[in-house]
């Protein structure tokens, strides 16, 4: 059943609390800095900033409950979503995105893509609006063996390999509903860096690395939640770097994310 090539639960089988409840997550965050929850942030956004140094002109999208500005350097980020929450700059459909053509220094994509209906729509629309030597930073789940069994008890998310994600019309998500998740998609996408700039060229995939275990899962959740123990600093890092270790010696059964870098050549 683990390893099942789809599997998606029913939203009212989520054993997960405040799923899709930003606001909650985000007053939540603000209020309370949960160390664990404040470690992982730093990991998926800290990464980014050497891309986005001197940039002008950067957003992310699908900015959520808005997190990346608490960890992302450059105060050029402009955040969009769907939907315009107070903290948000812009709304934005990623799928049809209203920038000019070469106009953006950077995107980024923070667990947003395995959300999407039309993957490839995205990418085609990033690569039209970013400059030359523009940046899309991308930080993703990965399905492996660890994370279909969290998938799984959680029932949270599903995933299905059995979708095209380099077919234009293929509809990997529910459309209407924007919590709609295939946690398959990045791993389909990225898996084969080749066959991704095949399929678009003019991207070009410069970073491609699986990483986090169980840093995930303690953390609790970013917006939907579960129980889980505080952890002091020095507790976190020595976990972190366990997490590497298992990352680097057996990726298939325990790296839980991936980190994307693309750049438009």
């Amino acid at each position: 059943m683990i390893l099942a090539k789809t599997y998606f639960p029913a939203h009212m089988e989520n054993r997960m609390k405040n799923e899709g409840d930003l606001e909650s997550a985000r007053e939540f965050f603000l209020k309370h800095r949960p160390t664990n929850l404040n470690f992982l942030l730093t990991e998926r956004y800290g990464w980014m900033n050497p891309y986005l140094e001197g940039k002008e002109k950067l957003i992310e999208v699908g900015a959520g409950a808005g997190f990346s500005k608490e960890f992302i350097t450059n105060k050029n980020l402009k955040i969009t979503d769907f939907k315009k929450y107070p903290w948000i700059d812009q709304e934005v459909d990623a799928l049809n995105p209203p920038f000019e053509s070469n106009s953006l220094d950077a995107v980024i994509a923070s667990h947003m893509i395995h959300h999407l209906a039309q993957p490839l729509v995205f990418f085609r629309q990033i690569q039209k609006v970013l400059k030359p030597g523009g940046y899309l930073l991308i930080h993703e789940v990965q399905t492996s063996f660890l994370m279909r069994i969290l998938l799984r008890v959680m029932r949270h998310e599903g995933w299905s390999y059995d979708v095209d994600v380099f077919n234009e019309k293929t509809i990997a998500n529910d459309p209407k509903d924007p919590w709609s998740a295939n946690c398959a998609i990045p791993e389909l996408l990225f898996t084969d860096s080749d066959r991704f700039e095949k399929a678009l060229p003019g991207l070009k995939i410069v970073k491609n690395e699986l990483c986090e275990t169980f840093i995930f899962p303690l953390s609790g959740g970013v917006i939907a939640k579960a129980k889980t123990l505080p952890l002091p600093i020095p507790v976190l890092k020595l976990v972190n770097h366990f997490d590497r270790l298992l990352v680097a010696l057996f990726p298939g059964v325990f790296a839980l994310g991936r980190r994307i870098v693309i750049q438009k050549i």
